[in-house]
């Protein structure tokens, strides 16, 4: 399903980027900025350590597609008017482009898989207002956090092509480390008769310093299409159901990605 719905995704892109390049861009873009789960006020514990898992997909504009595994493990910690929280992140996967059935000239790109992996850091602090009756936590303002270093085959294919002009349909950028920061706003609500119920939306907007510069000849083509600066923005739902948690998120950091994550927490 997700390889149908990004399929469809860069089709649209194809469209909207009018020189239709492939952007071999940073394998993390559109998967970096995950939800950070934090204790409601009314929770009887108001410091948490959360482990969780996901699966997250990502397609770059025009053709690029990336799988990986994230694991995730951070705490948190909430006060009355302030919630704080701070952890890792690796992530294991593979980068993909083309299609070995489709017959290419020569200054085209041929098709590769390489691996790709890495480690990040994430924090995320911010100041919420609770509900009278304690049911809804309002957590207005968050100032979000994510650093990354990429390493892997992918990287060293990038580098490798990184302004040597040998194909005509591509634009590679050669970062390796990738800071995304910006605000978030979240609401966290609890079941009416069961605390240990909760559900949250949350809504990022942020950029990636260094991001557009990274592409080797691509800039006025993403200028077209993103302006000066592309934005980073994701949408979250969680769920958490006593100690485990769902979230699912869909996110665009000049990456189209989603994933969807199981998680513990004690």
């Amino acid at each position: 399903m997700n390889k149908i719905y990004l399929s469809l995704i860069g089709g649209t892109l194809c469209l909207l980027v009018s020189s239709c390049k492939t952007y071999l861009s940073p394998a993390v873009l559109g998967n970096n900025i995950g939800y950070l789960a934090r204790p409601m006020l009314s929770d009887d514990k108001h410091s948490a350590t959360y482990v969780n898992g996901a699966y997250a997909a990502a397609l770059s504009p025009s053709g690029l597609s990336i799988e990986m595994g994230m694991l995730t493990a951070h705490r948190s910690h909430t006060f009355n008017s302030f919630n704080l929280s701070y952890g890792a992140f690796g992530f294991l996967g593979k980068a993909m482009q083309g299609n070995s059935a489709v017959e290419l000239n020569e200054d085209e790109l041929p098709p590769f898989k390489k691996s790709t992996y890495g480690l990040g850091l994430r924090t995320s602090m911010g100041y919420q207002l609770v509900s009278g009756n304690g049911n809804t936590n309002f957590r207005l303002i968050n100032w979000e956090n994510s650093y990354s270093v990429e390493a892997g085959d992918y990287l060293n294919y990038r580098k490798s092509l990184f302004n040597k002009g040998l194909y005509s349909d591509i634009s590679v950028s050669d970062q390796k480390n990738v800071w995304t920061t910006g605000l978030s706003t979240e609401i966290i609500w609890h079941a009416r008769r069961n605390k240990n119920i909760q559900h949250a939306f949350r809504y990022f907007i942020g950029f990636t310093p260094g991001a557009l510069n990274s592409f080797d000849n691509g800039n006025s083509a993403f200028k077209n299409e993103y302006g000066n600066t592309p934005s980073s923005k994701s949408f979250s739902y969680f769920l958490k159901i006593y100690s485990v948690s769902l979230t699912y998120e869909y996110s665009s950091n000049i990456n189209l990605g989603n994933s969807i994550s199981l998680g513990y927490s004690f």
